[in-house]
């Protein structure tokens, strides 16, 4: 039986991804290979998203493990997909979809209250423009949104260290790390209160569009 590469981020929840859907191989009873690679987005902490270009810079170096032949999967979040694959290659599996929503990451002890409205950490458009109207709502006050980049220990480190009154991150992927959430108060943000990105939650498998035991594969994996 094929013994299968999968090529992904070096993350702690690129990791889990990774490691999850190894998992799900190995119940089809394939032996798998973990190929770690370390793309432009995340040699570059100082630049937000949207400077880098979008998403693509955390993806593209991924794909061309896939591309090279070092690879026969690859594994990246659906929310973090540019809108075209790049060419040879295609989405040939998505896994169970994780819990979609957001989560309002805020520390105890903040001094926002009556007077002026909270530090957030996001870059996000969708996330600032959702969480303000959301704010002015239940308190009257708008927020104060700065960017935040690294992964979601990084993040929360920056949170206890008090960069920020709170951050937002995705349930997805908070619940995939097991992270420690000890010193926060957390809530999970209603789709009424915060529409998810679109594919948020769910992960993509990438393969070679040539390659089509892996794509039968894949396809297996995919839920009905």
């Amino acid at each position: 039986m094929r013994k299968i590469c999968i090529a992904g981020r070096g993350s702690r929840l690129a990791m889990a991804q990774n490691e999850l859907v190894a998992g799900l191989l190995a119940d089809l009873g394939y032996e798998v290979d973990i190929l770690t690679v370390s793309t432009r987005g995340d040699r570059d902490r100082k630049s937000s998203v949207t400077e880098l270009g979008g998403n693509g810079p955390f993806v593209r170096d991924v794909e061309k493990a896939l591309l090279s032949g070092e690879a026969d999967i690859a594994v990246h979040c659906v929310k973090d997909l540019p809108y075209e694959t790049a060419p040879g290659l295609v989405i040939a599996g998505v896994p169970d979809a994780a819990d979609p929503r957001d989560c309002l990451i805020m520390r105890r002890g903040t001094d926002a209250g009556f007077d002026r409205g909270p530090v957030i950490g996001t870059g996000s458009p969708r996330r600032i423009r959702q969480l303000d109207e959301l704010l002015v709502r239940e308190t009257g006050l708008h927020g104060e949104y700065r960017s935040v980049r690294g992964n979601i220990t990084t993040r929360l480190e920056k949170l206890r260290q008090g960069e920020f009154d709170g951050i937002v991150l995705a349930k997805a992927g908070l619940d995939r790390i097991g992270a420690d959430l000890s010193g926060f108060d957390v809530r999970v943000l209603s789709p009424e209160e915060m529409i998810p990105a679109v594919g948020q939650g769910m992960l993509a498998c990438e393969c070679r569009e040539s390659d089509g035991e892996i794509r039968g594969i894949l396809y297996r994996m995919t839920p009905a």
